[in-house]
């Protein structure tokens, strides 16, 4: 004992563990999973607000194009729910920039890209409360949760899921080549025209597989 109490002195104290490095994946079009790197940041352009930086690269992206001022981001406050995102740093309350021209309808805007029917947001988004949603909507804020392993409240859980990779991701192996098809001009063997649909022009939105899925957190809505 009085041997280690001696190297103690003598070469600092013990060092801890260092944290695990952050590690970035793409797993499917505008989504990424994330492990690891957690950490409660200042939301550049928002004074005295943070959040999980792993989030910065979507609020980035959506500050450009839909000119948007976060009002709360990560909270304890219990006006927020205590098993919700904003006490661990995944959850944004959004209005217009009105000093950069944003308006509501910008936020209309994001709000359908994010969730383009009601109660059925599209990855990585878990919870988006707008319109019908009480205490939110236009003229008050839209807020947007984001998905994740479950975490307890002050402590950045361990996966989030995100629009734009916080790091260089893993980008995942090239599929392998389609077999060719028979060319039917545009239309099935019964002479119907496909037509793909979706919130990015034609294009499926992004899903999480099923597995993953399983293992997010319960979805938990805001009241405010």
């Amino acid at each position: 004992m009085i041997a280690l109490g001696l190297a103690i002195l003598a070469g600092g104290a013990i060092a801890s563990p260092a944290p695990a490095e952050m590690q970035s994946k793409v797993i499917d079009r505008h989504l990424c999973k994330t492990v690891h790197g957690g950490r409660f940041v200042p939301i550049p352009g928002f004074p005295g607000e943070k959040i999980d930086r792993r989030l910065l690269p979507d609020i980035r992206w959506m500050k450009r194009r839909y000119d948007i001022f976060i009002t709360d981001g990560y909270s304890t406050d219990p006006v927020h729910a205590r098993n919700g995102e904003h006490p661990i740093g995944l959850a944004t309350d959004i209005v217009p920039n009105r000093a950069k021209g944003g308006t509501w309808n910008e936020i209309a805007l994001l709000h359908r890209k994010t969730e383009p029917r009601q109660d059925h947001p599209i990855p990585p988004w878990r919870w988006v409360g707008w319109n019908g949603d009480p205490g939110h909507g236009r003229g008050n804020h839209l807020h947007l949760s984001w998905s994740h392993t479950p975490a307890k409240p002050g402590h950045p859980a361990r996966v989030v899921y995100t629009r734009k990779c916080p790091t260089p991701p893993v980008e995942p192996p090239p599929p392998s080549p389609a077999k060719p098809k028979p060319v039917t001009g545009g239309t099935s063997p019964s002479g119907t025209r496909h037509r793909a649909s979706g919130p990015s022009g034609g294009v499926s939105p992004p899903r999480l597989p099923h597995r993953l899925a399983a293992r997010l957190a319960p979805v938990v809505p805001e009241s405010d």
